[in-house]
């Protein structure tokens, strides 16, 4: 890929292959869950103290996000999945390609790269609620409340549809070369995506012919530092696409072929027929834990598997995919 960003002129650019664009984006979208399970797991260790923090992981990673994208974004002119497959930003005025991007480019592509996927994700979590509310019978009495919600479910339905269509639209142009431009929010920007040229860097004879010398300043170091830093976080990316790949090759395991497990020591388990263990309401959206067996409010049992990861019943080990939805009549 770098070779290709070497005869980058000031007229005429490499174009990135459609792959390699899907590709940056599809990294760009597994970088959330990974900081949400790498905060959950550090809450683990003590999540009656800081259990609380999980309510606030879309705010937490909305900071980490703009500290990892400014930076990219100011030395490499790219964000960082764009800076993992060598790519790289340049503005195109008048259809002519322009270098470095403007520092307005960079303020509003730091905006659109952390704020639009917060925004989304808000958006998406506020509709589930409702929808989710509406299914329970918690109807509002209230019409401003009850138009509202339905104006969020309706309306997140009408944007992702229109988003996705978009997006497909703007695919085929840029595949039939009739578009310079990768995405809609790119196309917004005036901005394209080409090839990165290749980055200098001190290589480990200058290194030691340096330290040899008495000639290696702070700013060497600080340069290997942030290679260093960068080059983990590169390193890390690649096993998240590893590992996302390696879940959905075991996603459909056989359930019946695991070990049956022992069924749980409880005194009475009459005493939860037909209501949640957790609200001792009658369950609203039937949802069966699948480690231990016990029915439970799907509001309930979820938010208690997020912070506790286990059973509040038999205290077996349990995550969000052991959840299974009952339709009962």
């Amino acid at each position: 890929m770098a070779e290709k960003g070497a005869h980058l002129t000031g007229t005429a650019y490499i174009r990135p292959s459609i792959f390699e664009i899907i590709a940056q984006e599809s990294l760009a979208s597994t970088l959330e869950p990974a900081f949400k399970k790498i905060l959950s797991f550090l809450i683990s260790f003590n999540p009656e103290r800081y259990g609380h923090i999980l309510q606030w992981a879309d705010e937490g990673y909305l900071i980490f996000n703009v500290f990892l994208q400014r930076y990219y974004l100011k030395r490499y002119s790219a964000s960082f999945s764009e800076t993992f497959y060598g790519l790289k930003r340049v503005t195109v005025i008048n259809n002519k390609l322009k270098e470095k991007l403007s520092h307005k480019q960079q303020i509003l592509s730091l905006i659109f790269i952390v704020t639009f996927p917060y925004l989304k994700n808000k958006l998406s979590q506020l509709s589930l609620k409702y929808k989710l509310r509406e299914e329970n019978g918690y109807e509002s009495r209230e019409r401003e409340q009850k138009f509202f919600r339905k104006c969020i479910v309706k309306g997140h339905s009408i944007l992702f549809v229109t988003y996705e269509t978009l997006m497909l639209y703007n695919y085929i142009l840029y595949i039939s070369e009739k578009s310079m431009y990768p995405s809609l929010l790119l196309r917004l920007l005036s901005v394209t995506l080409t090839y990165a040229e290749p980055q200098s860097a001190l290589t480990i004879a200058e290194l030691l012919r340096k330290i040899k010398y008495n000639s290696f300043t702070f700013g060497d170091g600080w340069n290997i530092f942030q290679r260093i830093v960068t080059g983990s976080l590169e390193l890390g990316a690649f096993f998240l696409q590893f590992l996302s790949w390696w879940n959905q090759e075991n996603y459909n395991i056989d359930i019946m072929s695991l070990p049956t497990p022992p069924p749980p020591k409880v005194l009475n388990i009459a005493q939860y027929k037909g209501i949640c263990p957790l609200c001792r309401k009658p369950q609203h959206i039937h949802t069966v834990l699948m480690v231990s067996g016990y029915v439970f409010c799907y509001q309930c049992i979820l938010s208690e598997i997020r912070i506790k990861k286990k059973c509040p019943v038999t205290h077996y080990p349990a995550k969000e995919d052991d959840l299974i939805r009952l339709y009962i009549e």
